[in-house]
């Protein structure tokens, strides 16, 4: 059981399961690439159709600070037509307003820098393994440069995978790497680890 702090978006519960999938222990793209593909095959195995994945990288914490401090130059030059809780996350977490869901705010954001425009070299080759992997495996995917994680533990990959309910697109779940979360938790040294969840309730 798990419990939600904050108000929950349409379509989720205060209350609710999750269900988890990790590995741990390596930084190889092709982890990644594996929590994408058994993803999608138990979402197929549960009668999903259609079903795709959004994809981005945003970097590690060297390549991802210049890409900040770009994004948040360019979230300044255009502070007035933010929302109001959107203006508050520049002050704290610029990546958050990529995720807004304030219509002001996402009109900003058509224009906003690309995370994987900053990428190192390391990133890059990273991020391109995973693209590679996915074709390979036959699993649709296109990349979302509005896709981040607030958190900071995060690294290079995040992705979603989206259906459509009503003609409308729905996230069913979503995951990322987050080689830095170990280090947060207590431990002397990084632990790489890529992972995933769904809500099961919301599934059913």
């Amino acid at each position: 059981q798990v419990f939600r702090h904050e108000n929950p978006q349409k379509g989720r519960l205060r209350q609710f399961r999750q269900f988890n999938l990790e590995i741990l222990g390596t930084s190889k793209s092709i982890a990644d690439a594996l929590i994408i593909r058994t993803l999608t095959t138990i979402l197929e195995e549960f009668g999903f159709k259609d079903l795709i994945v959004d994809i981005n990288s945003i970097g590690d914490k060297e390549c991802r600070a210049h890409y900040v401090r770009e994004l948040t130059n360019y979230y300044k030059k255009h502070i007035n037509d933010l929302g109001p809780i959107d203006k508050e996350r520049l002050k704290t977490n610029p990546l958050r307003i990529l995720d807004t869901k304030d219509e002001k705010s996402m009109a900003v954001n058509e224009h906003a820098p690309e995370a994987v425009s900053y990428l190192c070299s390391s990133c890059k080759k990273h991020f391109k393994e995973v693209l590679e992997y996915l074709e390979g495996m036959g699993i649709p995917y296109r990349i979302n440069k509005n896709l981040v994680r607030g958190l900071s533990y995060y690294t290079r990959t995040v992705f979603e995978i989206v259906t459509i309910v009503d003609d409308k697109p729905l996230t069913v779940c979503g995951g990322g790497r987050y080689d830095y979360l170990a280090k947060e938790l207590g431990s002397k040294k990084d632990v790489p680890a890529v992972g995933a969840s769904f809500g099961v309730d919301r599934l059913l």
